[in-house]
């Protein structure tokens, strides 16, 4: 400025910085162009892509999706006193379907530091637009993306609406898929076994996500058995899913007996270390098995689900909950506390 041919007098238009602002309401995407791609290959994304919004520098690809309750089983089947409520499972799913979008030939890896920070309530069971926010750097001979999932309700008596951060994680994606690995396989019941119609006494899960079957102590662990033959997962079925969000699920239900039993409480999702999906569950060949191993110094469980020959499915360290406050029934407890026995 002081030293170049053009020296003199310099002109701010309008206000100090507004070259830090968008220019384009969509950062300079063709909207239109990537909702009739989207239109063209509706069978290419999963149910949690819905809008693209944009694509900018300060909020990177921004993903509006409007999720129905009398549609989606998930939401459907999957209610709190009433009130459906946004599995943890599809938070992760929904962050890794954004992030697969922007390079569609990569790979999820793993996804990191997941945080469950406000449940997403579908309020008198009404429809609810979600956005998703990915914002994207290189690491190395991968990509990572910060995501956040937003939520907006008009209070009454507020001009604009409130904004809730519900959950936030770290995608990373490759080139390559993540290793299969193989491991020792889980062995059968050898004491008490607790059945899905004890489980479902106490769980408040419907149908679509009633995933185990049967539940059993292994020295220090605690054994799920995946329910096979359930019903729908979501709407439009054939729509693909990347990260098999109810084998996760089977992680978290057969995590929270532990904590039923031997804590006497019901836990919600509140945060995941790391979770990776190193083989799609279309390919098993026998049932699958949640191995859950608490952590009681650290209020965490490691967990994965493997099949019959110990070939690992879903790898999941860091699990912790946040208990609910609500008590458990102590008849149906009597059960389940045979698992941690």
């Amino acid at each position: 400025m002081t030293a170049g041919g053009t020296r003199g007098e310099i002109v701010i238009g309008q206000r100090l910085g507004i070259l830090l602002n968008e220019w384009d309401p969509t950062g300079g995407l063709d909207a239109k162009a990537v909702r009739a791609a989207a239109e063209k290959e509706s069978s290419a994304h999963g149910p949690m892509v819905g809008r693209i919004a944009g694509l900018s520098l300060s909020h990177g690809l921004t993903i509006e999706t409007t999720l129905d309750p009398a549609l989606q089983p998930f939401l459907h089947d999957h209610q709190i006193d009433g009130t459906p409520v946004l599995p943890g499972v599809m938070g992760i799913e929904a962050f890794a379907e954004a992030a697969q979008w922007m390079l569609p030939g990569w790979h999820v890896a793993a996804l990191e530091d997941v945080n469950f920070l406000a449940p997403i309530k579908f309020y008198r069971s009404e429809p609810r637009t979600l956005t998703i926010q990915a914002v994207f750097h290189p690491e190395n001979d991968e990509v990572v993306a910060d995501c956040r999932l937003l939520g907006r309700r008009q209070l009454p008596n507020q001009v604009e609406p409130q904004v809730t951060t519900h959950f936030s994680a770290r995608v990373r994606l490759a080139k390559q898929a993540p290793e299969t690995l193989t491991g020792p396989a889980p062995g059968g019941p050898l004491g008490s076994i607790t059945e899905a119609a004890d489980i479902y006494r106490i769980f408040f899960h419907g149908p679509a996500y009633q995933v185990l079957e049967q539940a059993w102590r292994e020295g220090d662990r605690i054994i799920g058995r995946f329910a096979e033959n359930l019903p729908s997962h979501h709407y439009p079925s054939d729509e693909p899913l990347l990260m098999a969000p109810r084998l996760i699920e089977l992680c978290f239900q057969t995590a929270g007996l532990w904590e039923i039993s031997v804590q006497g409480h019901l836990g919600l999702p509140q945060h995941v270390q790391q979770v990776c999906l190193r083989r799609s569950p279309e390919a098993v060949a026998g049932g699958l098995y949640a191995v859950v191993t608490p952590h009681p110094e650290k209020g965490s469980f490691d967990a994965e689900v493997v099949d019959a020959s110990g070939i690992q499915y879903v790898q999941l360290t860091g699990y912790r909950t946040i208990a609910l406050p609500n008590s458990v029934d102590t008849e149906p407890l009597k059960a389940l506390q045979a698992v941690a026995a």
